[in-house]
């Protein structure tokens, strides 16, 4: 594990306009349909790479958003999406008592089969990308699917979902039909299908370069779990962001973005 301290406050952030076209595709689990963006450089080449975004609890494509406008500048395909369910926005199929991990688990394989079809995308050249709930998401998806997956990128990582689940529910008959959560209606399938889940045995034989960008003043998922998620990978790099919470903004998203092209131009060689 390579582990490195940053301090954002001595980068300047220049504008830059996005060149890109963005379109709406719809990919589909089962018989459930998954809304998405997909942004691609106006100048593009044969085959591409691809870089899947997924957002995390409650969220939807639009926190891709910055981070597929400066994926293009350099030359990347990205997808952002709607989980089923994933949120109150959510454009995708399903509702929000529907979804669990596992759901969108399978949400993301079932992305991740369909776009490496397309003749643009190089499917040698598939980057996962996921942040707090979408990163233990895009963990396990990845983990599931290696030799279809090139590396990936967590940020915030919510492995912490298993342990609050259990101190929320001490027993599996604790567990309510419906609950809620930050203004989000869940079904008892959300907490039930990762009850017993450990999720750093899940992911531990990824052995794929991996990227994990963690703030150590998040307070919902602690700086503990990113710490112990990179221990568990044996090719990670992590990197920490000083004074930074839950969420990158500002100053921070944009030092987060350059540590992502950095990780992916690196991953060229």
């Amino acid at each position: 594990m390579k582990r490195l301290f940053l301090s954002y406050f001595f980068f300047a952030v220049s504008a830059t306009v996005c060149a890109a076209s963005v379109s709406e595709l719809w990919c589909h689990n089962g018989e459930k349909r998954i809304y998405g963006k997909l942004y691609a450089p106006d100048t593009q080449g044969d085959k591409m790479p691809l870089v899947i975004i997924s957002h995390g609890f409650g969220g939807n494509n639009t926190w891709g958003t910055p981070y597929a406008e400066s994926l293009t500048r350099e030359g990347y395909l990205v997808y952002c999406f709607d989980f089923c369910g994933g949120g109150n926005l959510s454009q995708s199929d399903g509702t929000t008592r529907e979804m669990s991990i596992l759901t969108e688990r399978a949400d993301l394989l079932a992305i991740l089969h369909q776009l490496r079809q397309r003749p643009e995308v190089d499917a040698q050249r598939i980057t996962l990308f996921g942040e707090s709930q979408g990163g233990i998401v895009t963990a396990l998806a990845a983990a599931q699917a290696e030799a279809l997956v090139h590396d990936i990128i967590l940020f915030y990582p919510a492995f912490s979902i298993p342990d609050d689940t259990r101190r929320r529910y001490p027993t599996r008959a604790d567990i309510p039909d419906e609950g809620e959560i930050w203004d989000m209606h869940l079904g008892r399938c959300y907490a039930e299908d990762i009850y017993d889940l450990a999720p750093y045995d899940a992911v531990a034989n990824f052995k794929k370069p991996v990227l994990i960008v963690h703030g150590d003043r998040d307070r919902i998922v602690p700086i503990a779990y990113g710490e112990r998620t990179a221990q568990t990978y044996p090719n990670a790099q992590f990197f920490v962001l000083h004074g930074v919470d839950h969420g990158f903004y500002g100053l921070p998203q944009w030092l987060a973005i350059q540590l992502v092209i950095e990780f992916l131009e690196k991953q060229k060689s």
